[in-house]
């Protein structure tokens, strides 16, 4: 059974301590009845009140979409708390849940769940998967890859003004080394480049595919280009 762990790593800017806390605890409660929710829990580092770790566990990919297109993580997350913070970022990883282990660990660098379709290689309107849909998702702010209406990979983003901050990339296990990555990523910035925006990168799965075809360059900030290919 093949379930999705997310890590948020927060930094509260200060004087904001106490407001994040109470909404995260609002959040916690609202989330948890979530029939895809697994676990949710917050952590605050030992010497600085300020960092935060939310470790939340999620049924399938499908569970953490649903999740964020709730009222409550419009409102309480996007609405109260990334006002309220310094930086923001969010890991999400595949696991196996009767070992787990992160499947693929050793080749797709310590679990990441998108690193195994090396987006960077790869023609852009490829994919193994017959079949394969991407779509904008405004409500949870991912761009979605379907097969058969079943979501096999998402591209996270957020909204920073006129541009997008494009956050992190993941595939489902069994559908890693499908193109299915490459695909998502190029449907996603044919799609921001119609919609006329420009886009930060932190995932570097998304550095790794502009690295390798220049042509969507020209998407990125220029004041805010955020991560380059390693």
């Amino acid at each position: 059974m093949t379930q999705l762990q997310v890590i948020a790593r927060y930094t509260v800017t200060f004087g904001n301590e106490l407001e994040v806390e109470s909404l995260l605890t609002q959040l916690a409660d609202a989330t948890r009845a979530e029939p895809g929710n697994l676990s949710f829990a917050t952590y605050r580092e030992l010497d600085d009140e300020r960092k935060l770790v939310l470790l939340e566990r999620y049924a399938s990919l499908d569970a953490f979409t649903a999740h964020r297109a709730t009222s409550h993580y419009n409102d309480l997350v996007l609405e109260q708390i990334v006002p309220r913070l310094d930086s923001r970022l969010i890991e999400t990883y595949v696991v196996d849940a009767t070992s787990q282990f992160f499947p693929d660990a050793a080749g797709a660098g310590a679990g990441n769940t998108g690193a195994a379709d090396s987006a960077g290689s790869s023609d852009p309107a490829h994919s193994s998967t017959p079949g394969l849909v991407v779509r904008d998702n405004p409500e949870s702010q991912t761009y979605d890859a379907l097969v058969e209406d079943e979501i096999v990979g998402t591209l996270l983003y957020e909204r920073e003004g006129p541009r997008l901050v494009l956050t992190h990339t993941a595939v489902q296990n069994r559908y890693q080394h499908h193109g299915i990555a490459t695909a998502l990523i190029a449907a996603a910035l044919d799609d921001i480049r119609a919609k006329g925006k420009k886009v930060t990168i932190l995932c570097p799965l998304v550095a790794s595919f502009i690295a390798g075809h220049p042509e969507y360059a020209d998407l990125v900030d220029p004041e805010h280009p955020g991560k380059r290919a390693e």
